[in-house]
């Protein structure tokens, strides 16, 4: 079942829910990204120069996980709520997009992460300026 799926299913659906499940998506993409990281990080020969990179892997997953499932309630939510949620989204992935960024010629589960969290804070940042 895709997200869009269950999205339709619930009795407070818009009349399209494709643009949120596709954040959704994107978001979830992160969290599993930003977590397949930072266990890879701590199973590298030499974890010393990878411990902020575990660190905002980590950080990035939570402050994730949490804005997916706000967003996963369709119900009448605070729009200010959402608002901060997305915007420390958006902070989260381009700090841990940068620092993966800054291994992903040595370390191949740093260059997908990091792509992962540039695409999850574009969407979020697209979600954010329709909040408006």
């Amino acid at each position: 079942m895709t997200t869009e799926t269950i999205l339709k299913s619930h009795p407070a659906a818009g009349a399209d829910v494709s643009d949120l499940a596709a954040v959704i998506d994107d978001i979830a993409a992160c969290v599993q990204a930003c977590t397949v990281c930072a266990d890879a990080c701590l199973h590298e020969d030499s974890v010393d120069h990878l411990r902020k990179c575990i660190r905002t892997d980590l950080d990035c997953a939570d402050v994730c996980n949490a804005t997916l499932r706000v967003l996963s309630r369709q119900g009448s939510g605070d729009p200010e709520i959402l608002a901060a949620l997305l915007s420390a989204c958006i902070a989260a992935c381009e700090a841990c997009g940068a620092e993966c960024e800054s291994h992903a010629d040595m370390h191949e589960h740093c260059r997908a992460c990091a792509e992962a969290c540039r695409r999850c804070a574009a969407s979020c940042r697209r979600l954010l300026e329709t909040l408006g």
